[in-house]
């Protein structure tokens, strides 16, 4: 604290200054451990073990991460230029491309290959199609009760409801979009979306996790050789991991969402029929049917969004 007093003696110019001693330079107490070298977060780090301190360290983290703030989602793309990718490769490939462009399906958006895809093309197009409601503020609502609901379970699978740390950026986004409603454009929300984007695809990790942790009958037999737990930690939590139909399928189920998957093989023989495009993801009380389904496109390890015909 800075001494006001003016009759206290000054510090002389040419006195030495005081050695500064950093707490490394200190002697441990005999006896004493030396303390922890702070853990590593990486990749593998699952979600649910995280302490509050480092949750909030992976926050400041992200916030500083130029790459959060890029585009992750990319702008409209005609779908001619995946097919162009694949003319040297796979026929089948480009014959099911040429059936989607042939039924209307002309444009996607590519999404950033990062282990992340599934999880933001989900949260984008989720956030997109309120936006396109015909009601906003009643389909918010009804999407908002569906996480609400969510809570109890993911308290549950998750000590100190680490959950919370993420959830609030998709609440202030469906605030967001209730509040500017039309007068809110798509790429107005992108834009908000792609500052946060890391934050929504951890929360809907977790919900898929929650799901599967606490209602595994329907995914027990599609896990193999792992434990419930285990498997939701490093295939589901896991930061960076990849999705694939167990934790697809869980995320639906939780947010009671369909989801419309294109899938671009290079086993379709013969002519193209919509099976062998489509596949459908609707639980049994699905709370969406009245919007078009979240729609993306699928390729062997990567998500992409597709757009639905005009």
């Amino acid at each position: 604290m800075t001494n006001m007093d003016p009759n206290a003696p000054s510090e002389s110019e040419d006195a030495p200054a005081a050695p500064r001693i950093r707490s490394s330079d200190l002697p441990n107490v005999e006896g004493d451990p030396a303390p922890p070298a702070p853990r590593e977060i990486n990749e593998d780090t699952p979600l649910s073990s995280l302490s509050q301190a480092e949750i909030a360290a992976l926050t400041e983290k992200m916030l500083n991460n130029p790459e959060t703030r890029t585009k992750l989602i990319a702008e409209i793309t005609p779908i001619s230029e995946l097919r162009a990718e694949y003319l040297d490769g796979s026929q089948s490939v480009v014959r099911q491309i040429d059936w989607l462009q042939a039924h209307g399906y002309t444009q996607f958006r590519r999404a950033a290959r990062d282990g992340n895809c599934f999880y933001r093309s989900v949260a984008f197009s989720y956030l997109d199609r309120l936006l396109h409601a015909p009601n906003i503020p009643a389909t918010v609502a009804r999407f908002r009760d569906v996480l609400a609901s969510k809570e109890f379970g993911l308290t549950l699978a998750f000590q100190d409801e680490i959950y919370k740390e993420f959830s609030e950026q998709l609440y202030t986004l469906m605030q967001l979009v209730e509040d500017f409603g039309a007068a809110l454009t798509t790429e107005d929300l992108l834009d908000r979306l792609l500052e946060v984007s890391d934050y929504v695809s951890y929360y809907f990790r977790l919900i898929a996790s929650a799901e599967i942790r606490n209602n595994p009958e329907p995914y027990r037999d599609f896990i193999f050789d792992q434990e419930i737990v285990a498997f939701c930690q490093s295939q589901v939590e896991a930061v960076d991991s990849e999705a694939d139909h167990i934790p697809m399928m869980a995320l639906c189920n939780a947010l009671r969402i369909t989801l419309k998957l294109a899938t671009l093989s290079s086993h379709v023989q013969g002519s193209v029929q919509e099976v062998d495009v489509f596949t459908v993801i609707s639980p049994d009380d699905a709370m969406d049917r009245d919007l078009p389904p979240i729609l993306l496109l699928f390729r062997p390890g990567h998500y992409d969004i597709l757009l639905s015909p005009n």
